[in-house]
């Protein structure tokens, strides 16, 4: 509630336009040897008062919208960021922190709160000599640059974006040995049905034609071969897949809280 989270110095009392998240796990409020919570001072989105698809699902790693359900119909939406992030002693958490009972949480926005602070400590690292080669120019921007603007169109229909480097996932190629890579575009087939599946092969499509055009095709490509890029169900993963690959992530643009990116989820499935 407002007046409980004034009455913590997280917000100013004529503040209106923020809510405070607890996003300490239930147990470690309970346990005696946790001595505070950790919270996150949430904006209020008003302007336009919808998830962003680029900022949902734990697609942005420093960045997140959660839709909260209302009574009134009207879902109230909150952005959260991890630079927004407090620390607040629990005993001074016991005498005035107050549930606001009248919003709820769908158990989907819960998982997905819980994957987007995970990502924070569990996003893959790739060799640095293959960053160092996403970043070649292509015309006007870095090779990773128009990946970002190929995604954009289609970010609400695509779970995530796997890389496959195959032997050389954490190898540093010398100059002249290109680095072979398959890569997923994976879609939601649940929700987003046929539309998802178009989405992902036309973004498969533009891949395909954006590392031909920057490498040169696969036999003869010298920094980055790009042996197949395919639109994938995300129901057709299997467990042993997602241990081979990792998530692709728009780094440079993740460093700038002020533009969106990383249009899947981060992270990396434990090998």
């Amino acid at each position: 509630m407002q007046d409980a989270a004034i009455a913590l110095g997280l917000v100013a009392e004529a503040d209106d336009g923020h809510r405070v998240v607890v996003i300490t796990h239930d147990c470690d409020l309970l346990h005696p040897s946790e001595l505070s919570v950790e919270v996150i001072i949430a904006e209020l989105v008003i302007k336009d008062p919808k998830p962003d698809p680029q900022l949902s699902y734990a697609k942005n790693p420093r960045r997140l919208h959660l839709a909260y359900e209302n009574p009134n119909g009207v879902p109230l939406i909150l952005e959260l960021r991890h630079c927004d992030r407090r620390s607040v002693p629990k005993a001074a958490f016991d005498q005035h922190a107050v549930k606001d009972n009248s919003l709820v949480l769908p158990a989907e926005g819960k998982r997905v709160l819980k994957q987007w602070l995970a990502a924070r400590y569990g996003r893959p690292s790739f060799p640095n000599a293959f960053e160092q080669r996403l970043r070649k120019r292509s015309g006007r921007r870095t090779v990773e640059q128009h990946i970002a603007k190929i995604l954009e169109p289609d970010a609400k229909y695509l779970v995530g974006l796997f890389f496959d480097l195959g032997e050389q996932r954490h190898v540093e190629a010398p100059d002249g040995e290109p680095y072979a890579l398959s890569v997923s575009v994976v879609y939601d087939a649940t929700e987003g049905g046929i539309e998802a599946r178009e989405a992902a092969e036309r973004v498969a499509v533009r891949l395909r034609d954006l590392f031909d055009n920057a490498y040169g095709e696969p036999d003869v490509a010298m920094e980055i071969a790009l042996d197949a890029c395919e639109a994938v169900a995300d129901l057709e993963l299997t467990l042993a897949d997602l241990r081979r690959v990792d998530q692709w992530r728009l780094e440079h643009v993740s460093l700038r809280d002020g533009e969106q990116g990383d249009f899947l989820p981060v992270g990396e499935i434990p090998g």
